[in-house]
């Protein structure tokens, strides 16, 4: 499994918009984080339409977080992006298959995806911002 590059640049725009806490140009995000431009203002689209961060138009225009950084998850962005995380698509609503609930298979992997949303539900942008803070005082 390997999260989408759309994700990954979705995580890196959340966490400079945490760390900044301020509002950003849509230009600024995308030159900071390597990000081509039309791409970031797809993402951009899609974490304002989750509701994780407000937009603002015109020439003072910008993206800011719309609540605290300790009220967003990894989670919550991974699914703004790209829908609800399931492992195999047993664990979607199109399954096809009869037996899913006597599935030994299905029933493993719905136990390891309910974990890893756990784990992912649990890793929020304040514990990231002080992760990166350890991380650049750290003398390793």
């Amino acid at each position: 499994m390997r999260i989408t590059r759309e994700v990954d640049y979705a995580l890196r725009i959340v966490l400079m918009l945490s760390r900044e806490q301020k509002q950003i140009e849509a230009k600024v995000i995308s030159e900071s984080n390597g990000i081509p431009y039309r791409f970031t203002l797809k993402i951009l689209r899609k974490i304002v339409q989750a509701g994780i961060i407000r937009s603002y138009r015109g020439v003072n225009g910008g993206y800011i977080l719309n609540c605290e950084p300790s009220e967003i998850s990894m989670l919550d962005v991974i699914e703004c992006i790209d829908g609800n995380l399931s492992l195999n698509r047993c664990e979607e609503d199109d399954c096809a298959c009869k037996s899913c609930t006597e599935c030994t298979i299905n029933s493993s992997l719905h136990n390891v995806q309910n974990k890893l949303k756990q784990e992912l539900k649990s890793v929020t942008f304040d514990k990231m911002l002080l992760d990166e803070k350890v991380n650049n005082t750290c003398n390793h």
